[in-house]
């Protein structure tokens, strides 16, 4: 108990503070659909037998539903035993997980009270929803011809409806999604449609025919912009909502790739692209190789399209790649090598914000081995023999080298490094630190 708390107490030392302040909400979070044109056709799959119903998907749900609680029920008498055998274990357990619960809060509250505020370019729910026609194969095929026929068609925002319907697909047996949507044939066919096609369709409707991301920053006052605004908002709203329900790694991987060439229209609303990182980031850590390269290259385009969402990005990254080193083995060793590189290049991006945040970063560093140094304290010397104050000195060890010769202003935290290096070194000698020692003589 008491390394795990020197740990804890490590973390917090070497993490930096998190702005949880967001912007106005920029979207809203109303469950109102767009408008639709009452003479955009639904047509019947009635005829083919072959189609699975949504009754049957949601049996297998529900079936799912039941096996999952099952396990839970059993893992949870599992820890009940465990915790009655030992009572201190249990204080500390009961300790931490109030801790989560009101950090959890938190996060919720501040995602909630962004999303709260209501926007008039997006119908609030005054008209009724679609709810007794169903979505078919057939149906969506037909909407989807037409918009790539004709993008201003009516049938884009029944398209938009659809893809909001698809975004809440399977959540609730009870829910409108799951009345509308005919099969999970159909929740693919809206999913990959939508998700490739509406970056063009929306450049089409900017009348912007090449892949200049600057005229499309530059439209956003303009009355084109406002007039397909709405659809926007649906859009982007929609595909949050998919993003934080899908558990799916690979499915999650192909959203986001897709998902990537509509960055630029993330950065119109800066609340949203905020929210949009927090997940972001929670799936860039997440130690899956592809979803982690989809995650960072995500990351990435949203913080080069908006500077004001950068010093946000850099606080998030960091912590997460801290939080992700706490342990080192063969299981994780290069993802973890592999989420360093992207923190330095993402870093890199700005220099200058970078290496005022190196400077707090090398500054903890160094007061935890001074500390160290003067006690000489089992404690102490524990915050220095520790995989996060490791690979704390090899990140900034990777962003000197990589922008050494660019930027003559690191000079200043080369030095400060370089001292840190060799104070470890010197602190622990002897056999037992070998492989320590060996990993900061690479540093150097």
């Amino acid at each position: 108990r008491n390394m795990n708390d020197d740990v804890a107490t490590l973390a917090n030392c070497l993490e930096f503070p998190e702005d949880e302040n967001e912007l106005d909400g920029d979207l809203s979070d109303s469950d109102g659909y767009l408008s639709e044109d009452p003479e955009c056709m639904y047509y019947s799959d009635s005829d083919d037998d072959n189609v699975l119903k949504e009754c049957i998907v949601q049996d297998d749900l529900d079936e799912q539903n039941n096996e999952m609680r099952l396990a839970v029920e059993k893992q949870k008498r599992k820890l009940k035993k465990l915790l009655d055998k030992d009572p201190k274990f249990a204080n500390f357990l009961e300790k931490w997980q109030l801790e989560l619960v009101n950090f959890e809060s938190k996060e919720d509250s501040d995602e909630q009270d962004e999303m709260d505020s209501v926007d008039n370019g997006v119908d609030s729910g005054d008209k009724d929803p679609p709810s007794d026609k169903i979505l078919t194969s057939k149906t969506i095929s037909e909407w989807c011809q037409l918009v790539l026929d004709e993008p201003k068609a009516p049938a884009l925002r029944n398209l938009l409806n659809a893809f909001r319907d698809a975004c809440q697909f399977g959540l609730n047996s009870n829910s409108l999604s799951m009345q509308r949507l005919q099969s999970t044939e159909v929740f693919y066919q809206i999913i990959s449609f939508v998700l490739s096609k509406t970056d063009n369709i929306f450049r089409a409707l900017l009348e912007i025919s090449d892949d200049d991301k600057g005229k499309l920053m530059n439209q956003r006052n303009g009355k084109k912009w406002q007039d397909i605004e709405p659809l926007i908002k649906s859009y982007l709203r929609n595909s949050l909502d998919l993003i934080s329900q899908l558990t799916d790694n690979q499915i999650l991987t192909y959203v986001l790739t897709r998902l990537r060439t509509s960055a630029v229209y993330f950065s119109a609303y800066p609340s949203t692209s905020r929210r949009l990182l927090k997940m972001l980031v929670r799936l860039w850590a997440s130690g899956d190789q592809n979803l982690s390269l989809s995650s960072f290259l995500m990351i990435r385009e949203v913080a080069s399209l908006l500077p004001d969402c950068l010093d946000f990005c850099l606080t998030k990254t960091y912590n997460a790649y801290l939080s992700s080193s706490k342990i080192v083995d063969n299981r994780n060793i290069e993802n973890i090598d592999f989420i360093l590189n992207c923190l330095v290049e993402l870093y890199s991006l700005d220099i200058q914000k970078a290496g005022e945040r190196a400077v707090i970063s090398v500054g903890q560093l160094s007061a935890i081995l001074r500390q160290a140094s003067k006690t000489k304290g089992k404690e102490d010397l524990l915050k220095i023999d520790n995989w996060q104050y490791i690979n704390c000195i090899n990140l900034w060890v990777r962003f000197i080298c990589v922008n050494y010769k660019d930027c003559h202003n690191l000079h200043l935290l080369f030095s400060s490094v370089v001292q840190i290096i060799r104070g470890v070194a010197h602190l622990l000698p002897g056999m037992r630190y070998l492989p320590l020692r060996l990993k900061l003589a690479q540093m150097l």
